[in-house]
């Protein structure tokens, strides 16, 4: 069918019977593959028990390249680095397999629309086969046909896409909850045993160094380099890097012990005076957002969380990030402006929903990589 598209008076006539409008101008290429192509059918590895040729692998790699540059254009050399688009090649090819199973399909007419309605191969006056054949030319450097196949795989990974995520739904009270954690600002009293204040009291003697370093010989052992296997280095070679471990282990158990004893005294003392008998720091902090960051604290989120669950003058349980251990209680909630709310409620839903569907994509493509190998 599509081989036919070349010929324009052909195709005119064929999309006038069968009551479907074109642009004249547009054409597609065939699918057929060369002779080179039918020869090159040697296996690049495997995906469901399947042999996958060199062939196929690479027309899978040529298609996310393609896909970096119509997304990245003239950035892509700078970031083609973190790419990894062999990566990306298998877990096309195996996205593609899933759809076969399910007898996914793109017809002839929708991969003409697709391209026919891309904003890149328009002009003034709609679509343009000149502007088409000197993109695929010069930026893409693939012929039509090539292109064309490219865009019939990545509509049928678009149904897949669809068909994993039709379910996807959020109610209107998580819309909320998650719109309050992106706006809403609270404060917190805190009392923190942080373990940098510990750290810095420890001096450890050669002695505790040396029987550290004996009882957890494992967790300096060295990964293997070129030319170079696995080891573990002698004491000598790493004694610094053994020493800050020992202080940071020991800053842990202090800041912990000292946690649980002041959470003890809350029982029947006050919040400052609590800390106080303890030597841990207390204070207030001003308004935070959920996704900022709270100074000298850290990442706010786990303290916002936290203290939204509170009761007025609830104590917490402690809890722990990468700094320290904490006990809060909720100072103030600045109130939500409903009108807000209203306004962006249903853009900020549809952009959840999104995020929420490439999650559930993301797991299941995860999920049928695992099958796959």
């Amino acid at each position: 069918m599509l081989r036919i598209l070349r010929n324009k008076k052909t195709a005119k006539k064929i999309w006038i019977g069968l009551a479907i409008i074109i642009i004249p101008a547009f054409t597609l290429w065939g699918f057929g593959e060369s002779k080179n192509d039918r020869q090159d059918t040697s296996s690049a590895g495997k995906i469901f028990g399947r042999n996958v040729s060199n062939l196929e692998f690479r027309n899978s790699l040529t298609a996310v390249r393609t896909k970096a540059i119509m997304q990245f254009g003239d950035k892509l050399p700078e970031i083609e680095k973190y790419l990894n688009f062999e990566s990306q090649a298998w877990g096309r090819l195996i996205l593609l397999a899933e759809a076969k199973t399910r007898r996914i399909n793109v017809k002839d007419k929708e991969v003409v629309q697709e391209i026919q309605n891309a904003p890149y191969f328009q002009d003034k006056f709609g679509f343009s086969n000149k502007i088409y054949q000197e993109i695929l030319r010069y930026a893409l450097r693939l012929q039509p046909r090539i292109f064309e196949e490219q865009t019939r795989q990545s509509l049928i990974l678009a149904k897949l896409y669809k068909q994993i995520t039709k379910n996807v739904k959020l109610s209107d009270d998580l819309i909320r909850q998650e719109y309050l954690k992106t706006t809403q600002e609270l404060n917190i009293h805190y009392i923190a045993s942080l373990f940098s204040d510990f750290a810095a009291k420890i001096k450890p003697a050669d002695q505790e160094i040396a029987s550290f370093f004996d009882k957890n010989k494992a967790m300096f052992k060295e990964p293997p380099a070129k030319d170079k296997p696995a080891r573990i280095p002698e004491l000598a070679e790493i004694k610094d890097k053994v020493k800050d471990s020992l202080i940071k282990e020991e800053a842990k158990k202090m800041a912990e012990n000292k946690i649980k004893e002041c959470a003890e005294i809350l029982k029947k003392e006050e919040f400052e005076q609590a800390a106080k008998a303890n030597g841990l720091k207390t204070g207030q902090t001003a308004f935070f957002k959920s996704s900022g960051q709270i100074e000298n604290l850290g990442a706010a989120e786990i303290f916002w969380n936290t203290a939204k669950k509170l009761k007025d003058q609830e104590l917490s349980s402690i809890f722990s990030n990468e700094k320290g251990y904490y006990i809060i209680k909720l100072g103030a909630i600045k109130p939500t402006d409903e009108a807000k709310f209203a306004k962006e409620k249903q853009e900020f839903g549809q952009k959840l929903t999104s995020e929420k569907k490439s999650e559930v994509f993301g797991k299941f493509t995860e999920e049928l990589i695992k099958k796959a190998q």
